[in-house]
């Protein structure tokens, strides 16, 4: 800010008084106050009479490492323009901390415009001649000094806050959308329900197949009001880039955002942006490998699983077609089975009717690989079918787990597994017994050393084939004994579909990871959870219940 008190015509000497006072003043700020700093400047020219004081500029919340500071800006402009031929300030900190601006302002800046610069405490006055030899060497020194004192501030500061991203701790301005600061903690997030809600609509509408630019407009057509305009509403003096007229309004990129930002699982994520030094303002990106993660440190809005399909779904290659606001069924899950590349949708019209196909792409661009040809509705079909009957499978597992569950523990054997293993060592010593007893014949003369050498290397070769399958089964063994078979979100996952009669895309980016077509009759489907599934459906088949020798599912 820039105050002026009056201008005499008739003195030469004009001066101005520059305050400034920031953060980086520490415990000190009661004496560096801008009050402070006014009344002595005030006193100081009191008691000379050439100088009179023409005017103030005060920077009062900014930092010394730079001089992009409003009033001190507007006393630049009002030196050019002649208001002042005088600055004077309480010391060299407040004009600034940066070693390298501040040299180049007061050995070229300054003396080149005319203008004579005061700093009070540090007993310079580049008017007097007398004192610059020894100026010449204290006050670049001095410069140094608040340069080095700001720079440890910044080390200071930013570890301080590190401590507290690795706590935990929010140390933001404003909370993410979806939620607020805790009123008696400003360090923890408390979930705001009307906006948690809206997030959660975000969320769904993608998996039902929504782009994020027609989840934006469909926010914007039902009134829901964009983050920034809502937390202003809240009473925060928030501002924002997205803006359409006089308001701020949804955009696609404010959604995507949304979509991608872990906080909503409960996991406070900070240090995504940091200054590139204390003395530069620009902000660059940190690589996610350097982001600060630590979970459940609030209220999630949304459920891990749900918000890691959503991820998955943002990863495939899919758009609408044209007037439509969702994309297609299979968009972006199909794969031919010649050359593993996306299938695509292709409409026929044939007799007044349309037909709806699938074909790999590559054919269709010419590269060489056959189309795979499939009906969608044909397709459709055959992934419902299989659907519904991986859906039973899984709910004949859970009533299989259930009878396990009643066997304690320490009583449960993995009975196939346990009697594989036994046949395994059976095999094992079968041929080292054979080993044994092809050497007795080769001594015997009953074989040649050749004939010898060549059974023994075959012998040789089944042993260690063995060997290699019992390491793999007890590794199997291990892994099924230490499975949680109590804790198996997955199951309710396909449960919720119990009663699954038609396809729509949220059941297929859910339960599937991708189809992959060879032709019309060999279809292969990678489902979510895959791996488990094989898992559990082999525990629960290698352990019998009681009064059974074992059943499987």
């Amino acid at each position: 800010m820039a105050l002026f008190f009056y201008k005499e015509k008739n003195k030469d000497i004009r001066a101005a008084a520059y305050l400034r006072l920031s953060i980086e003043d520490g415990d000190k700020a009661e004496s560096n106050s801008i009050g402070n700093q006014r009344e002595l400047i005030r006193d100081f020219v009191a008691e000379r009479p050439k100088l009179h004081l023409v005017g103030e500029y005060a920077d009062d919340g900014y930092t010394g490492t730079n001089f992009e500071r409003p009033g001190f800006t507007q006393m630049m402009e009002d030196i050019k323009s002649g208001k002042i031929n005088c600055i004077i300030v309480k010391d060299l900190s407040r004009l600034g901390r940066n070693y390298i601006e501040m040299g180049k302002y007061l050995e070229q800046i300054f003396p080149m415009m005319g203008i004579r610069f005061i700093a009070i405490n540090d007993n310079y006055d580049n008017a007097n001649t007398e004192s610059s030899d020894s100026d010449s060497i204290v006050v670049p020194f001095k410069n140094l000094l608040n340069d080095s004192y700001c720079r440890d501030i910044s080390i200071k500061v930013r570890s301080q806050l590190d401590i507290k991203r690795r706590k935990g701790e929010f140390i933001g301005g404003y909370a993410m959308y979806g939620y607020c600061k805790d009123e008696r903690n400003k360090s923890r997030l408390v979930v705001d329900e009307y906006a948690a809600d809206v997030v959660r609509s975000i969320y769904r509408r993608k998996l039902e197949g929504m782009s994020a630019k027609v989840i934006a407009e469909q926010l914007n057509s039902e009134g829901v009001l964009a983050p920034s305009e809502y937390k202003r509403l809240c009473g925060l003096n928030y501002h924002s880039g997205f803006k359409a007229g006089t308001h701020a309004k949804w955009q696609a990129i404010q959604v995507l955002r949304i979509l991608k930002n872990e906080v909503y699982t409960g996991t406070m994520v900070q240090g995504k942006r940091q200054k590139i030094n204390y003395k530069i303002k620009k902000i660059r990106d940190v690589e996610e490998s350097g982001w600060i993660k630590v979970p459940n440190m609030h209220e999630a809005i949304i459920p891990q699983k749900l918000f890691d399909t959503v991820q998955e779904v943002l990863k495939l290659d899919t758009c609408a077609s044209k007037g439509q606001q969702t994309v297609n069924l299979f968009s972006g899950i199909v794969r031919c089975g010649g050359c593993g590349q996306n299938m695509v949708r292709r409409t026929v019209s044939k007799n007044g009717k349309k037909y709806v196909y699938l074909h790999c792409i590559t054919n269709h661009n010419g590269l060489g690989c056959s189309s795979h040809l499939i009906s969608e509705s044909k397709l459709a079909e055959v992934v419902l079918a299989a659907l519904q009957g991986k859906i039973q499978q899984i709910s004949g597992l859970e009533q299989r787990l259930d009878e396990i569950n009643e066997i304690p523990k320490n009583q449960r054997r993995l009975k196939s597994v346990e009697e594989h293993m036994k046949m395994l060592e059976q095999e094992e010593q079968k041929y080292q017994t054979l080993r044994r007893q092809l050497y007795e014949d080769m001594s015997n003369g009953i074989v040649s050393k050749d004939e010898y050498k060549e059974f023994s290397r075959s012998f040789n070769e089944k042993v260690e084939n063995i060997r290699k399958a019992k390491t793999e089964m007890n590794r199997q063994l291990d892994s099924l004994n230490n499975l949680d078979v109590e804790h198996l979100p997955w199951i309710e996952d396909f449960k919720s579909y119990q009663n699954l009669t038609s396809l729509n895309r949220r059941v297929l980016v859910e339960l599937v990871e991708s189809i992959t077509v060879y032709d019309k009759e060999h279809i292969h489907i990678q489902y979510r959870f895959d791996q488990e599934i094989r898992n559990v459906l082999e525990y629960c088949n290698s352990v019998p219940t009681t009064g059974t020798e074992g059943s499987t599912v």
